[in-house]
């Protein structure tokens, strides 16, 4: 009996050369993939089972069920026929036959060569013939070896360097499919934009395994510092990050592999920050007048104690002239005042 489908409207009409026909409407079959599980990503070496459950009604019998590796079939699950399983030979697909059924495969000892795109297919007997399919990609992981590592071109800067660029370069870990990198400045994201962001991939053969390595340059000007610094202020407050002069912003690189493998690299940028609330804005060459002190009314008054204070206070004037000169500030003197024994 040879049996074919007639497409007529909304039904199908099955037709044998016996005379009998058979109206199949395609609401009818309930055949449907109930669990598809092929994991994203595993390592090198690992056995991993994919597993694809379906559902037919109860009119209902299973033609076949398939796997496919990048189009190309490797197994095949047919009831009616002796063995009912069949296995074909694809290129990085090792099958456990003695763990595999009609609805799952185990793949055994994977390699790079296992990745590709998964797709299981599954059809129902006549008269219906109804098909059911679902794909995913699958990832094997050859590594990682290495870890990254940050370098910075400025690991101490002025804020008072307005025209100033802090590059940092990040090489992440060596691993097929290639690392992906990201960074972040005080643990917050930073933008991944091209004017400050550029990845590289490098192809490269270590210990007999093709491995990639992702490379990245970061870029910051001094005017998107000073700006993240004054938000980061307003939201969460600078008291964790302040070291005496200097804010400290820990820059971190985060290599990881389809969320399999996560490792990070962290450098510091130190910001040296002008003090003084009345300084003038920080603009390369201009002279910054701080106020430092400020004489007693009654200074005259004092006596030998007020002698002995005024000398600690001048002292103190004078250690902090040499600090902030030390920190590159030009002074000028229109309120300076040290009193003299």
């Amino acid at each position: 009996m040879i049996v074919f489908r007639v497409p007529v409207s909304l039904f199908f009409i099955s037709i044998n050369f016996i005379g009998s026909w058979t109206v199949v409407f395609p609401g009818a079959s309930c055949l449907q993939i109930m669990e598809f599980s092929v994991p994203e990503a595993v390592k090198m070496g690992e056995d991993h089972q994919l597993i694809c459950q379906y559902q037919l009604n109860s009119a209902e019998t299973l033609y076949f069920l398939r796997w496919y590796k990048d189009g190309n079939e490797f197994f095949r699950y047919m009831p009616k026929e002796t063995p009912a399983h069949r296995i074909y030979n694809v290129s990085g697909v090792r099958i456990k036959t003695q763990s595999s059924s009609s609805t799952n495969v185990f793949l055994t000892n994977v390699d790079a060569a296992t990745s590709g795109l998964y797709r299981c297919e599954v059809s129902a007997e006549a008269p219906g013939f109804e098909t059911a399919d679902r794909e995913a990609q699958f990832h094997v992981i050859d590594g990682p070896k290495g870890h990254p590592f940050v370098t910075v071109s400025k690991g101490v800067v002025d804020e008072s360097m307005v025209n100033e660029t802090i590059i940092a370069n990040c090489s992440g870990m060596e691993a097929t499919p290639a690392p992906q990198l990201s960074w972040s400045l005080a643990s917050i994201p930073i933008p991944t934009e091209k004017q400050f962001v550029t990845h590289s991939i490098q192809n490269g053969i270590i210990d007999s395994l093709r491995l990639k390595r992702t490379t990245s340059t970061l870029r910051l000007p001094m005017y998107w510092i000073t700006s993240f610094i004054e938000k980061l202020e307003r939201t969460r407050g600078l008291s964790a990050f302040i070291q005496g002069h200097f804010i400290v912003l820990p820059l971190r690189c985060t290599s990881h592999i389809l969320g399999l493998f996560e490792e990070s690299d962290t450098s510091d940028i130190r910001v040296l920050r002008h003090l003084s609330s009345t300084a003038s804005p920080a603009v390369p060459g201009n002279r910054v007048a701080v106020k430092l002190a400020k004489p007693s009314p009654n200074s005259s008054a004092a006596g030998a104690n007020t002698r002995h204070g005024a000398l600690t206070n001048g002292s103190s004037s004078i250690a902090r002239f040499l600090d902030l000169t030390l920190m590159g500030v030009v002074l000028t003197s229109s309120t300076w005042f040290a009193h003299h024994c």
